[in-house]
């Protein structure tokens, strides 16, 4: 990742006029990101209390038939999340909760909203929008550019009252992105209210050797934490940087992408803008995770089976479906159903499953 950087020579952490090249390695620990986002919303809800049953088992103390109902929880299926930002983490994260039967609400650019559509998800116009109505909200749009005036990044403190005041009483909260994004007095408000019940922060924290001080973005929560007892997890920005095959694989891919810039002057998955003497390469991202590449498009129909099992798949689907529009009477209809229902389900899922494998769902590098 690009991170905040603010060398000039590429132009700072966007890499906006730089005479040198900047460049990231995106995605390689976008799935490790999402799924421990997941794991601290699953801590929550449903909200069993697996402890205390565990032990009355253990103890000999329980019986299923008269105690179970002193228990009562509810699914996460059907319960509203709120995603800001659509980037590589974001999309995982909503994947999920999709897979949970979750309703998925993303804000994001205008510009994506064809996309997350298209991916079944409901796409809100402003931040306060994803957020009104949610049982769950979590964040994944990084600081942005910094802001030379301020001193500050371009999202610092954007999820204020406004954004929470929109929530759902007793909404989750995970901030697994910057712990500068959320304000943190607006929190502190939130949890005396009521209007979160809990909230998950991984950022980064430092400690001065010396002194003891405690610096960084965790700072505020940790008063918070002791306000609002067990209200919060604390995390050291700890998601994206605990799986070890991840940063490996994203290591050697940096190592690659340094290579090319040095011995071919072409950069690959270039941040911001493209120096004088360089050429463009494109992007490079792991399979499945974020834009799809003309590349990645490219390099899978040079695949001959694959070509011919979505041509036999999708002639199927496309020739089953066009007899159904095409007969408007009911009984012919249920015919068609009754002969070709069992051989289009099995091509749709076939055809989903393909395009799933070779990382072609999501929105397309343009």
């Amino acid at each position: 990742g690009t991170g905040n950087m603010g060398s000039a020579s590429w132009g700072g952490g966007n890499g906006a006029g730089g005479v040198a090249p900047l460049m990231n390695t995106p995605s390689f620990n976008s799935r490790a990101t999402a799924h421990m986002t997941f794991k601290a919303l699953l801590k929550i809800s449903p909200d069993l209390d697996v402890g205390t049953l565990h032990q009355l088992v253990v103890e000999k103390n329980f019986d299923t038939g008269k105690q179970l109902k002193d228990f009562p929880t509810e699914k996460i299926e059907g319960k509203r999340i709120g995603i800001v930002g659509i980037g590589n983490i974001g999309r995982e994260v909503a994947k999920i909760a999709q897979a949970f039967r979750m309703e998925v609400v993303v804000h994001a650019r205008p510009r994506h909203q064809k996309w997350i559509e298209s991916e079944g998800f409901i796409y809100a116009p402003s931040i306060e929008d994803a957020a009104k109505g949610a049982d769950f909200i979590s964040f994944h749009t990084g600081l942005g550019a910094p802001n030379p005036e301020s001193g500050k990044f371009e999202n610092e403190g954007m999820i204020g009252e406004s954004v929470l005041n929109g929530l759902n009483d007793g909404a989750v909260l995970i901030n697994y992105d910057r712990g500068e994004v959320v304000d943190s007095q607006a929190l502190d408000k939130a949890l005396a209210s009521g209007k979160i019940r809990y909230a998950a922060i991984d950022a980064d924290i430092f400690k001065n050797p010396s002194t003891g001080e405690i610096t960084g973005p965790m700072a505020p929560y940790l008063d918070l934490e002791k306000k609002y007892s067990g209200k919060l997890e604390l995390l050291p920005h700890a998601a994206a940087d605990t799986e070890h095959v991840s940063r490996v694989e994203g290591a050697k891919q940096a190592v690659d992408q340094i290579l090319s810039v040095i011995h071919f002057k072409t950069t690959i998955n270039l941040k911001g803008d493209l120096p004088e003497g360089y050429s463009d390469g494109g992007a490079t991202t792991v399979s499945g995770v974020g834009k799809v590449t003309p590349k990645r498009l490219s390099e899978t129909v040079t695949d001959d089976e694959f070509l011919s099992k979505m041509r036999q798949t999708t002639e199927e689907i496309t020739a089953i479906w066009g007899a159904l529009a095409s007969t408007p009477n009911p009984e012919r209809r249920a015919e068609l159903i009754e002969r070709y229902g069992s051989q289009l389900i099995l091509a749709s899922n076939s055809y989903a499953s393909l395009i799933e494998g070779a990382g072609l769902k999501g929105p397309y590098s343009e």
